[in-house]
């Protein structure tokens, strides 16, 4: 079956007769084509290949239990988190921008973070054909809005945190939460759904006919961290659920991670686990690569986070500015062919928020990264400063000038292994670079 998918630069309806020449026997259309086939006239292409592509591998979504989770930032880590929480009671996967993680903890090759229809249902298929029975999705704003996973039903749904992100694609911030919440219209009769309650865009949200958690810090969750103490590689609370309680130790530093794990517990709860359960796994959850990864403790502290939005980053150095015995030095670049706007905003927050900044280039793709450099100190006094355009070149800077108690943190990458100049992926691995630099002895890896 040969799908007609208008796309934003080539619409597919102009390939029918091509797809015919090629052995098509059938065609999914917005519109009737003079062809020599038989068409299924559809409202939405996307949505239609969202609904067949499960059908054609056998619906593994029926044979899931599905849990979607959307947000700004925090969607990687929650679903890191959650498929170490309900793996507890069976074998569960994850996938989204880290990659294909299966039921053991491998990651595989990362691709969309969400991917198209098709790749999305042939891996959800593999993963039910290898022993999976429940898996945690990430599904982005662009997925949502481009129907990616209207095919399936999700036992469960999480939203994290919101800000401005993805302006290049939405055309506002009530198109992009409006894209976000979509995903309510997927959740399964009787499904939980999971909001956090720091995030005043899901205020008034509700389950459309299930039930709605909201997570947090604050008295009014129904999901709550209590007696919450933040230290430099763990935080510990009392994870507090409708008048019970139970001690955790989640190995991951920052408030942010805290109400991750928060969003987990509540997606966990909801789907049947019990609280004593839930804390224990929190407890013993294994470290998200590229999340606030410890990369090295000596000679100089190296963290990676990956963070590139204007939240993650305020986030991020706020959070180490508490941990730092000595100087920050914090290293940044903005995406190319994304929203310029938010450029300055971050260039304003790694000014403000380290003692050391380092403007560098993140993956220009096919922008000048000499030139998205300049768009970020636009305004900015050229003290408070330096621009290494080169990132590897900018990582070598950052570590010769820092001393034994400060801290350097590489912004913006993460688990990333390559970097996107022009139409070329080339490799880069944060990690390995640092390794190179300082040596492999000491390295955390």
């Amino acid at each position: 079956m040969f799908c007609a998918v208008p796309g934003t630069q080539v619409d597919g309806h102009a390939f029918i007769e091509d797809a015919v020449r090629a052995g098509a026997t059938a065609a999914l259309v917005e519109r009737e084509a003079e062809a020599s086939l038989p068409q299924i006239v559809v409202s939405d292409a996307h949505a239609g290949v969202a609904h067949l592509a499960p059908l054609f591998e056998g619906d593994p979504g029926a044979a899931l239990r599905l849990v979607g989770i959307t947000g700004t930032n925090g969607k990687s880590t929650t679903a890191w988190l959650t498929r170490w929480v309900l793996a507890a009671e069976a074998p569960t996967a994850a996938l989204g921008t880290l990659g294909t993680v299966s039921i053991d903890g491998r990651i595989g090759k990362p691709s969309l973070t969400t991917p198209g229809p098709i790749e999305l249902a042939e891996t959800l298929a593999e993963l039910r054909d290898t022993g999976a029975r429940a898996v945690a999705l990430e599904a982005s704003s662009h997925a949502l809005d481009q129907r990616r996973v209207d095919g399936l039903a999700f036992d469960a749904v999480a939203f994290t945190s919101f800000s401005r992100e993805h302006l290049e694609y939405h055309p506002d911030l009530d198109a992009y939460r409006a894209a976000k919440l979509r995903l309510l219209d997927l959740l399964a009769p009787g499904g939980t759904c999971a909001l956090d309650a720091g995030a005043a865009a899901w205020d008034g949200v509700e389950a459309p006919h299930g039930t709605t958690l909201r997570y947090g810090t604050g008295e009014g969750a129904d999901v709550r961290a209590g007696d919450l103490e933040l230290l430099a590689d763990r935080s510990t609370f009392e994870l507090r659920i409708e008048g019970a309680a139970a001690a955790v130790e989640l190995p991951l530093p920052a408030e942010f991670n805290v109400r991750n794990a928060l969003a987990a517990a509540a997606v966990a709860y909801g789907m049947g686990l019990s609280i004593d359960a839930i804390a224990e796994r929190l407890s013993t959850a294994p470290p998200v690569p590229g999340r606030m990864e410890m990369l090295r403790r000596s000679p100089v502290l190296v963290i990676r986070d990956f963070a590139h939005s204007p939240d993650a980053c305020e986030r991020a150095l706020s959070t180490l500015r508490g941990i730092v015995r000595g100087r920050l030095i914090a290293l940044l670049g903005c995406g190319g062919d994304r929203d310029p706007g938010k450029r300055p905003v971050m260039g304003e927050i790694l000014t403000r928020l380290s003692d050391v900044a380092v403007v560098t280039s993140d993956n220009p793709r096919s922008e000048d990264p000499a030139a998205i450099c300049a768009e970020m100190v636009e305004g900015l006094d050229p003290a408070s400063y330096t621009i290494v355009v080169d990132r590897r070149a900018a990582i070598d800077h950052a570590l010769e000038v820092a001393d034994p108690d400060d801290a350097v943190v590489l912004l913006g990458k993460g688990h990333e292994t390559t970097q996107i100049i022009g139409g070329r992926k080339l490799p880069f691995d944060e990690a390995a670079i640092v390794d190179e630099i300082l040596g492999a002895e000491g390295s955390d890896r």
